[in-house]
């Protein structure tokens, strides 16, 4: 997501199958940093590693400063939730902990994709 993108949204400009087709595409990009930094880790490359968990970091502050808890309600509350927890794991991520904790996020993640992947393709 990008910093026009809500404010588009939020305006009118950007129809909700849009906007539904850009938190899939954020979370597209989430999985594959994670998977990058998986990659990373295992090759030893701290800098790209610490890259690719900043460029996921971006992404999660988007999705959670996009949420509308006033539209969204429960639902856009356990979003938060999650959010806040993702950032929590990707701001304490250990060297002896990194593989199991980007494959904690990578399931998350593919979980959240594929749920607004089915309302991105209903609507």
């Amino acid at each position: 997501m990008n910093a026009q993108a809500l404010p588009a949204f939020q305006n009118g400009d950007v129809s909700q199958d849009d906007f539904l087709h850009l938190i899939v595409r954020c979370y597209d990009a989430m999985l594959q940093d994670f998977r990058e930094a998986q990659h990373a880790h295992s090759r030893g490359d701290e800098e790209q590693l610490m890259d690719r968990i900043r460029h996921a970091q971006d992404l999660v502050t988007e999705l959670l400063i996009g949420l509308d808890y006033e539209r969204g309600g429960e639902v856009a509350q356990n979003l938060g939730r999650i959010y806040n927890y993702m950032l929590k794991e990707l701001v304490a991520i250990r060297d002896s902990q990194a593989q199991q904790t980007l494959d904690r996020l990578i399931a998350m993640t593919g979980e959240l994709r594929d749920a607004w992947g089915q309302l991105a393709c209903a609507g």
